[in-house]
């Protein structure tokens, strides 16, 4: 996703984490071997902080996405950068899409990450408060 959104911004770097999506597995090994210009921007560190909590917590995250609130919950908006005064609002559009965030059958936390990220990005103020890592 990087040589088609090179712009530092938080925009271009979720559509990178689409475009990179997309591509998948194939632009997961340039990811891994720092070919795709991916360590150029704040928001891949937290990414990568992200992606683990959610790979290791994802059970836990789904139930308390279920209940729009938890403890999970409120450490995985910390790693995108969500101060603790937006995380009810973010609780509350992550449980509105909970089939959107966690689909029926699958265990996906890259995709429940992105689907994450498309919610804060969907939202005005969300966007605002939670810094995705960038700043």
């Amino acid at each position: 996703g990087w040589y088609v959104f090179q712009e530092n911004s938080i925009v271009s770097s979720a559509l990178r984490a689409t475009t990179n999506a997309i591509l998948f597995p194939v632009v997961t090994l340039g990811m891994t071997f720092g070919t795709s210009n991916c360590t150029q921007h704040k928001l891949v560190l937290k990414e990568k902080q992200s992606l683990h909590f959610a790979t290791m917590n994802y059970f836990e995250l789904k139930s308390e996405t279920a209940k729009g609130d938890g403890e999970y919950l409120s450490a995985f908006a910390s790693t995108m950068g969500c101060p603790s005064t937006a995380q009810a609002r973010l609780n509350h559009k992550l449980r509105a899409n909970y089939t959107t965030v966690f689909p029926k059958g699958q265990v996906d936390p890259e995709k429940t990450l992105l689907e994450v990220y498309k919610t804060i990005l969907s939202d005005r103020e969300l966007t605002a408060r939670c810094s995705l890592g960038v700043g």
